[in-house]
């Protein structure tokens, strides 16, 4: 079970056929308007645990969905196109049909990120405003295939070329306390000197496909130590939820980079035009907050507000969720009232 949190869990089937476990929580008063959460890589709703209770007391209904593939909910286990981002965006919105929401705030971290920006773009319709915390809007070429530039010249992105291979499961689901306690950590001083003390830095600083692996170089899981954004509990929770589902889906959202790029394709030039916010992290070792810029998100969203935490890693929602809380809380002030949900 997860570490008591006054949250309400529910399950619902889906008409895409996932069925799905997701958290919510309601405003003590009439709400104005429903956010819902979407976890990243390695992560599930939990993720999510610190924002959930500061957007309730502003006055949102938060839902927090496990995607597919993740926690409690369905993770079909043949066929890694089930998660290519059509598919995902498909749960997004049967679920908004089945709760009785015409549009929702979206906000996403890492790979959740990347959905809500394709639900912005894809269905335009559904979403009344969109945020992302680390991840960029990458806006579609379709004289350019990704994934041949990713397999040529992969660079900091090396990691997804090794998450394509069958070795890449078979090591992150070997130990799931062990891959947990490595891959969701701060960035803190202690926290990282208590890592870097155990840990192999030749190896460590390797690419997976150079090395053989994503937790190469990494301290044993003796010498292990818990990063200090998680308590035990905590870090056992996640563990046994990765115990549970596997590794095969999570995996498996990067296996689909082509995939994706053509179905995006069909959007390819068309602008981000509801209001959407992305909160950027100073020390997120691959998606760095210049990407803002270099990547000319706001010609692509013309209304974007950008907002950054500098002493912070890829996991901002957990090792800075008061900060993160208050840059998204400011902006969904901004935004006005929308209908309730069925809920």
């Amino acid at each position: 079970m997860a570490p008591d949190m006054p949250f309400q869990h529910s399950r619902i089937l889906l008409s895409t056929g996932i069925d799905m476990h997701f958290v919510h929580l309601a405003p003590s008063s009439r709400a104005k308007g429903t956010v819902l959460c979407v976890h990243g890589f390695p992560d599930t709703w939990f993720g999510f645990r610190h924002q959930i209770r500061a957007l309730a007391s502003k006055g949102w209904h938060v839902i927090v969905p496990d995607q597919r593939g993740y926690g409690e909910t369905s993770a079909p286990l043949v066929d890694a196109a089930k998660y290519c981002q059509e598919e995902l965006c498909g749960d997004m919105c049967a679920l908004l049909d089945a709760l009785g929401l015409a549009s929702v705030v979206l906000l996403g971290h890492d790979w959740g990120g990347t959905l809500v920006w394709n639900m912005a773009q894809q269905f335009p319709d559904r979403v009344r405003a969109v945020a992302s915390v680390c991840t960029p809007f990458f806006a579609n070429n379709p004289a350019k295939n990704p994934w041949e530039s990713m397999r040529k010249n992969p660079g900091r992105f090396d990691y997804q070329v090794w998450f394509q291979s069958a070795e890449a499961e078979a090591e992150l689901s070997a130990d799931p306390y062990y891959t947990v306690k490595c891959t969701i950590r701060g960035t803190g001083s202690d926290d990282v000197k208590g890592f870097l003390e155990g840990a192999d830095p030749s190896l460590v600083a390797q690419a997976p496909t150079v090395k053989g692996g994503l937790l190469k170089g990494f301290p044993p899981r003796a010498r292990c130590p818990r990063s200090e954004i998680l308590t035990e509990d905590e870090l056992r929770y996640y563990a046994a939820q990765f115990s549970r589902s596997g590794y095969f889906g999570p995996l498996s959202w990067y296996r689909n980079v082509e995939r994706n790029w053509r179905w995006m394709c069909s959007r390819a030039g068309q602008k981000v035009l509801q209001p959407a916010l992305i909160v950027t992290a100073g020390r997120d070792p691959v998606l760095k907050a210049s990407m803002v810029e270099s990547l000319k998100m706001k010609d692509w969203i013309p209304v974007l507000v950008h907002r950054h935490i500098e002493e912070c890693g890829h996991w901002v929602l957990q090792e800075k969720a008061a900060e993160a809380n208050k840059h998204i809380c400011d902006w969904l002030d901004s935004l006005g009232e929308a209908p309730p949900s069925k809920l």
